[in-house]
């Protein structure tokens, strides 16, 4: 923001800053009025009154003279109108120019906006205008999140690695349990070669979501620090300059074809019904649903983790504090907080144990139905993100609130609760209740499919990458038109010097890697062991072949094939994915592979 210029900051303390008179502080209810026609525009005096002054006699003459105090203080050209009221393009307010500069997709800029919006303010004697701010703040605290996560990754890519670490710090700032933010510090510290600071900062991340959450670190963060044990590849971890990779390769602006999905959640929010989102690790599913709940209004996601089946109901404590932190000060009714207490003790002196019979159960389900009513407010949309990680203990209790949550209150819309998860990463039970929620047309079932090729090409185009559009076909191959493992692999691309071709060998992401090889641990030994098979032989694979390598007949090969159709590894003798194959080879220790390619070439010898 221009440091000259006569403008108003309501990010941090409100204040109007002018060349004239330098800093002055806005008193509370003229800070909030300008903070509202900021972002909402043009809005009726009598909406005006009735935020400010709720239970006041004579509401309008307050605003009539606050009006008149701001057009005194900030130029009569600021506030214009009569009714409705606006601000005049000539008043510029940081909260409005954040707004402007993210949907820019700047993030340089917008990394340097800090502060919690009207910061030491509270509104509780406001309720309307104190529900408002608080959606408010949760969503420019996110975007700050998304904007300080994007700068640090463009600066990661441009080697640029002490001011990534800078940016890395603030984002831990606002958000000290993002794991995200920690395994990137870790890998920003271990490309400076310095393993000191990288496990320094792995056991900060680990006790704080041991103090936050009372989870461990993710196997993604534990693979970072098996970096740290193999000081032989030190070399492969120095700081090196890569080619620029663009914020639209990192993070493309526009979602693509995705209009049938969009047009799916549309009918299924009209209905009011819960919605399910299925689709493989990268097909999009939280990108999608998030940008069609932030066009329906104000939402909070929550994200089950890898560690919460070890811990019964660790996936519901974590969304319980969530709702919570939306609205603290909120008071509870006092049988609601002593239920939710077994979910969050640190709510009372005492807490009763987690509930183990149905009574139990069924009442604690009421109570978070509560909760989740009275702190949500006017939010639209409540989401559970990577729900096959949950506890079966949480995913039983998701059901039962989804069920108590489809009653509309009489005097509000229905909170609509939309839950993602993963394809064939389920326990069988929890899928067959879902099987019984969808026919009984309780929830609404949504699949993710792999972009079609058309789509891949907008994708690829979008980057604004020259020729990258002209590698589609090829990209579609190795990816299976999965829109993570396309962002990935073009990043990945362009890092290395992107020539204009496709590479034989692609640079692998460790993203794509991981997400891959955890898929393939997954299957069982002889459906490993097929797909090696099939990996290795290529275009000389026959069933024959299998059999004499694998050392089954024909009827044994039926079982482990399926499996790897089922699980979306094979199409016929093709892998789904490009990347899969390389990964099912690449994976197989040299001595075996070289094994199994001799027990190939031996069946193929007489054949030729």
């Amino acid at each position: 923001m221009d440091s000259v210029a006569t403008h108003i900051e309501v990010l941090g303390r409100a204040r109007l800053v002018s060349p004239q008179h330098g800093s002055k502080h806005l008193e509370r209810k003229a800070a909030a009025l300008v903070t509202y026609l900021a972002i909402e525009g043009p809005t009726e005096r009598r909406r005006l009154a009735s935020l400010l002054w709720p239970d006041a006699p004579d509401a309008g003459g307050n605003l009539r003279q606050l009006l008149s105090r701001l057009r005194r203080d900030l130029g009569k050209d600021s506030v214009a109108g009569d009714n409705p009221v606006w601000l005049c393009e000539c008043l510029l307010v940081d909260a409005l120019l954040f707004r402007k500069t993210y949907e820019a997709r700047d993030y340089a800029t917008l990394s340097h906006f800090q502060g919690e919006l009207l910061a030491g303010f509270s509104y509780e004697d406001c309720g309307e205008l104190d529900d408002w701010l608080r959606i408010q703040r949760t969503r420019f605290r996110y975007q700050q999140c998304r904007a300080i996560e994007a700068e640090a990754l463009r600066l990661e890519q441009e080697g640029q690695l002490e001011p990534a670490l800078d940016a890395v710090q603030r984002l831990l700032q606002l958000q000290p349990g993002s794991e995200q933010a920690w395994q990137m510090m870790m890998r920003l510290h271990l490309r400076r070669g310095d393993r000191a600071s990288a496990l320094r900062a792995y056991r900060d991340c680990r006790e704080q979501l041991h103090r936050e959450l009372g989870i461990d670190p993710s196997p993604e963060t534990r693979a970072l620090v098996q970096e740290l044990e193999r000081p032989a590849e030190q070399e492969r971890l120095r700081p090196r300059v890569p080619e620029e990779v663009p914020l639209t390769v990192l993070s493309p602006p526009v979602l693509v074809g995705r209009e049938d999905e969009w047009a799916a959640l549309e009918e299924s929010w009209a209905a009011g019904r819960p919605i399910y989102m299925l689709g493989e690790a990268g097909i999009g599913k939280t990108r999608l649903v998030s940008e069609f709940c932030s066009a329906q209004g104000s939402w909070l996601l929550v994200a089950a983790r890898p560690a919460d089946p070890s811990t019964p109901y660790a996936t519901s404590a974590r969304m319980c504090r969530a709702v919570l932190g939306l609205e603290p000060q909120r008071p509870l009714e006092p049988w609601v907080r002593q239920e939710i207490t077994r979910l969050v003790p640190e709510l009372a002196p005492s807490a009763p144990p987690l509930p183990t019979n149905p009574e139990e159960k069924a009442r604690l389900a009421e109570a978070f139905a509560r909760l989740i009513r009275t702190c949500c407010g006017d939010m639209s949309a409540l989401v559970l993100d990577d729900a096959h990680r949950a506890d079966p203990a949480s995913l039983e209790l998701h059901l039962r609130v989804q069920d108590l949550l489809l009653e509309p209150e009489p005097d509000g819309d229905t909170l609509r609760l939309i839950t993602c998860l993963r394809t064939g990463e389920l326990s069988p039970g929890f899928e067959e209740r879902l099987r019984e929620h969808r026919e009984a047309g309780l929830a609404a079932w949504l699949s993710l499919q792999p972009l079609m090729l058309a789509s891949v090409g907008e994708l690829l185009t979008q980057m604004g990458v020259p020729g990258l559009e002209a590698i589609a076909p090829q990209m579609a191959r190795y990816t299976g038109c999965n829109p993570l493992f396309l962002i990935e692999t073009a990043r990945s691309l362009v890092a290395a010097g992107f020539d204009g071709s496709f590479p034989a060998a692609p640079p692998l992401s460790d993203r794509v890697t991981w997400i891959v090889e955890q898929r393939l641990k997954r299957l069982s030994p002889d459906a490993l062991r097929l797909a090696r098979t099939v990996a290795l032989a290529g275009a000389d694979f026959s069933l024959e072949l299998a059999a004499c390598v694998l050392g089954l007949n024909a009827e044994q090969l039926a079982a482990p094939w399926k499996e790897l159709e089922e699980a979306k590894v094979l199409r016929g003798t093709t892998f789904t994915q490009g990347v899969l194959r390389r990964s099912v080879i690449e994976t197989l220790p040299q001595p075996v592979r070289e094994a199994v390619q001799q027990r190939i070439a031996a069946f193929l010898q007489p054949r030729r």
